[in-house]
């Protein structure tokens, strides 16, 4: 583990600091199993204990995981975050089951490297191969739908990535000490009829998939919901008090989302309706990147109050995230279609966009939602006259020229640094705009859009720089977190906006 030392982690241990949660794991040698830093069992003696930095290298050890703490649960922790860019995707495709049905050769092929070079880079930076982290991930994964989704066994086993339920029942018979159903203790199918309540379609129906997210806390859910509500492109998302919802469709499989927060510990109600249930897995992780459900929060106020520029406002907003976005495609549309004019503005024409180009959803999965369509795939639009949508003409033209290369396979992913240098010699892509894509589109916590008029307005209101370069400059000792930064300035504009305070 590159920042966190043994002694570290056994004093953690000692406090139960919810900090480290997901930072590392704790092995503990006469028992055989591993454990979050917040496990309420007693503290091990400190000669018993290894500390790995990720679940799969403590599995990929021989050491179980607690059936108290509930490790499969823990926020996510990317070991290999920012170590490598190849590893990074690597790790990436891995965790979206490139493994299950490919073997290790073809993945590196499609990385580029070689097979060797990538068992080497892998094990270095995480401490275990490619197939001890894909079959470690199976039996996190599993192990979590058992406990936080409504599905059933044989729906667990092959969206987890067993060939056969056999196969499934018997590996975490082996792993875990009991047989599946045993750890059933999560939700159940919602007592209601097939048929959803109009007067209340964003609630869960018998025939929804369920599941329940984790996150670090502090989460400030209302000002998430508020940033999507403000944002909400018409008939394709729909965000109120307590819920965000949207068309989506994955691998051909369209569907309809729905987010509540929960009332009992941080973290989400995420319901699946429609055939996109069988991509959950892809689901929970685009939804963890929707609302930034992973950032360390504690250690990034802690950081940036260091400041007193910043002090009192990170001080005013504890759990402030940055929101993400679904896809990238969409996002990238989205900030073009926002440039230079206002949120209102730019969600009124992303409307038109989805009305027009996008595909409809069938009636029984948005019914009394107000949601009709999904996004347009870049293909959809790369050929059209996007002008008519009532875009000035150079603008059409650069959304025009984002989605054609969009429409190009692979093209959307591509590590982030190589796609913001292949979109920065398009016409009307500025550096503004390829920022604000790092900070959402890319969750990139480090991307900061200094040139933005509501940054620089905050920054001036609380005395300091209120020009593009000298705010630069002062921004350095916000780093690694600019984009909380960034976050925490807008949040100051809330009540008076101004003109390009940030696209939808």
């Amino acid at each position: 583990m590159d920042t966190l030392t043994d002694d570290l982690c056994y004093q953690a241990l000692q406090t139960r600091d919810a900090r480290f949660d997901g930072r590392f794991y704790t092995a503990v040698l006469t028992t055989g199993i591993f454990c979050r830093p917040i496990c309420p069992a007693v503290t091990p003696k400190r000669g018993n204990v290894r500390f790995y930095p990720s679940a799969e290298a403590a599995m990929a050890n021989g050491f179980r995981p607690c059936l108290r703490c509930r490790p499969e649960a823990a926020p996510g922790s990317p070991a290999a975050a920012g170590v490598h860019t190849t590893l990074a995707r690597a790790v990436r495709l891995v965790e979206e089951g490139a493994l299950d049905t490919h073997s290790v050769p073809e993945l590196a092929e499609r990385l580029g490297i070689t097979d060797r070079y990538l068992r080497q880079l892998y094990k270095r930076h995480t401490g275990v191969t490619p197939q001890q982290h894909a079959q470690a991930r199976r039996l996190l994964r599993a192990r979590q739908l058992i406990v936080d989704s409504n599905l059933s066994m044989t729906e667990i086993a092959e969206i987890a990535g067993f060939r056969s339920l056999r196969r499934f029942n018997h590996t975490l018979k082996e792993t875990y000490g009991d047989a599946p159903t045993a750890y059933r203790r999560g939700p159940r199918q919602p007592a209601s009829n097939t048929r959803r309540s109009p007067d209340d379609p964003f609630k869960p129906a018998r025939d929804d998939l369920v599941l329940f997210l984790q996150a670090r806390p502090p989460f400030d859910s209302d000002a998430l919901l508020a940033f999507f509500r403000a944002r909400a492109i018409p008939g394709l998302e729909a965000v109120g008090d307590q819920y965000y919802a949207r068309a989506i469709e994955i691998n051909g499989r369209p569907g309809l989302v729905i987010c509540r927060p929960r009332t009992d510990q941080p973290g989400l109600q995420v319901i699946v309706r429609g055939p996109a249930r069988q991509a959950i897995l892809e689901v929970s992780e685009r939804i963890r990147r929707l609302f930034d459900l992973d950032a360390d929060l504690a250690t990034i106020a802690g950081h940036l109050s260091r400041d007193p520029l910043l002090r009192p406002v990170v001080t005013q907003r504890p759990g402030l995230r940055v929101p993400g976005c679904w896809d990238r495609f969409e996002f990238a549309v989205r900030a073009i279609l926002g440039q230079q004019i206002s949120v209102t503005a730019a969600r009124t024409i992303a409307g038109r966009l989805v009305a027009r180009y996008g595909t409809p959803l069938p009636e029984d999965l948005t019914a009394g939602t107000g949601i009709t369509h999904r996004f347009p795939e870049p293909a959809d639009l790369a050929a059209q006259p996007l002008d008519k949508l009532g875009l000035p003409r150079s603008r059409a033209e650069t959304l025009a020229r984002v989605a054609a290369r969009f429409a190009e396979p692979g093209f959307a992913e591509l590590d982030g640094s190589t796609l913001l240098e292949q979109l920065a010699p398009l016409r009307g892509i500025g550096p503004w705009t390829l920022n604000y894509l790092a900070l959402r589109g890319l969750s990139d916590p480090d991307a900061f859009p200094a040139s933005d008029l509501g940054i620089l307005k905050a920054a001036a209101s609380l005395g300091g720089p209120a020009n593009a370069k000298a705010l630069t400059r002062h921004a350095e000792r916000w780093r690694p977190w600019r984009a909380y930064a960034a976050q925490y300035l807008w949040a100051t504009l809330a009540d008076h906006p101004p003109r390009q305070e940030t696209t939808p």
